[in-house]
């Protein structure tokens, strides 16, 4: 016997399906209901183990249930899909998700709080802005390819080469005024990524646990904010190895018959940025790393290039990063360098 009811909520923009499981394991109800009934069943109903399928809108809705006292797991849907049966249908989708919340061993996680998910919301619109200039700079380098004009490498050779052929007239004159309201997109993106950047510096700034983070080797703004909108307080953590397996930084394993093969990091699992982010902070600081060590990590850092390589090091580096990272956010401790004994 169960210690609560399970409530599986398959998500949707305006029909949610919801699936209500009695602490003894019957099906009591597995109905399409409203966004305004869903949150008044989750005011009105006891303290149970609310079980929603990682999505859109999944940690708006967890945090909402967790003001009533509801147990909130957040499921990967890769997970979810083991558990369903039949045709894929609300109903079923909705089944399985309370299913999966049963299972012992599964990985589930806590909604982010709002400090969380606002960091990552600037992170991703960062990352869709940088991309979008990206993706427009080479539009414009191939359009004017094609009528050859070429443009060196960097920003400064594409805008070379626009306003020299704006103002000789290289281009067909129906053309000019499409390469000019490219050439003005272009500009107005890189002004409001400038602008989300440094607002989202300053939000990392703010925050107590980011401005204990940047106190780590190679952790500025960037790091510090991913890394606490994803480890959050800690708490849903057991050690500080687990955080770094779900960053994606932990050696993959192949083990049998008491036979154990490690491999190398999964660069297909985990948090790709962040782990991307980490790679590039360390890489700054170990290449910066002065003659003679004036700390335990920087002398340990020196033998680990010396013997295993810069790469190798990194990795190594931005796995100690996150354990530590997690240490500070569950315990709420503060960064502290370990001075280099002297024999």
């Amino acid at each position: 016997m169960l210690k609560s009811n399970i409530i599986g909520i398959d998500l949707a923009k305006n029909i949610l399906q919801i699936c209500h499981i009695s602490k003894y394991g019957e099906l009591i109800s597995n109905k399409a209901v409203s966004r305004q009934k869903l949150k008044q069943i989750l005011a009105n109903q006891q303290p149970a183990v609310v079980a929603i399928e990682g999505c859109g809108s999944s940690h708006y809705w967890g945090r909402y249930a967790e003001q009533f006292g509801h147990d909130v797991r957040v499921i990967s849907p890769k997970k979810v899909k083991c558990f369903l049966q039949g045709h894929k249908t609300d109903a079923n989708d909705a089944l399985a998700i309370a299913n999966a919340s049963l299972q012992i061993g599964l990985k589930t996680s806590k909604p982010k709080s709002e400090e969380q998910q606002t960091l990552q919301t600037l992170d991703t619109s960062r990352l869709f802005l940088s991309r979008s200039i990206t993706a427009l700079g080479n539009h414009l380098r191939a359009m004017l390819y094609e009528y050859g004009i070429v443009s060196t490498v960097g920003v400064k050779g594409l805008t070379k080469a626009v306003l020299e052929t704006l103002e000789a007239s290289l281009l067909p004159e129906c053309l000019r005024s499409t390469v000019n309201q490219l050439w003005v997109t272009y500009l107005n993106l890189k002004t409001e990524l400038a602008q989300l950047i440094k607002t989202k510096n300053g939000l990392v700034r703010q925050l107590q646990p980011c401005k204990a983070l940047m106190d780590l080797e190679g952790v500025a703004e960037v790091c510090a904010g991913m890394l606490y909108s994803s480890i959050g307080d800690g708490k849903q953590f057991k050690s500080g190895r687990e955080a770094s397996a779900f960053v994606g930084l932990t050696p993959k394993q192949h083990s049998s018959g008491g036979k154990v093969f490690m491999t190398g990091i999964d660069r297909a699992g985990g948090i790709k940025e962040l782990r991307s982010a980490l790679y590039q902070g360390a890489l700054s600081y170990i290449c910066r790393l002065p003659d003679e060590p004036k700390t335990a990590k920087q002398a340990w850092l020196i033998k680990l290039v010396q013997r295993a390589g810069i790469k190798r090091s990194c990795i190594a580096l931005a796995n100690k990063t996150v354990r530590t990272a997690w240490a500070m956010l569950r315990y709420e401790n503060q960064y502290k360098q370990q001075s280099l004994l002297v024999i």
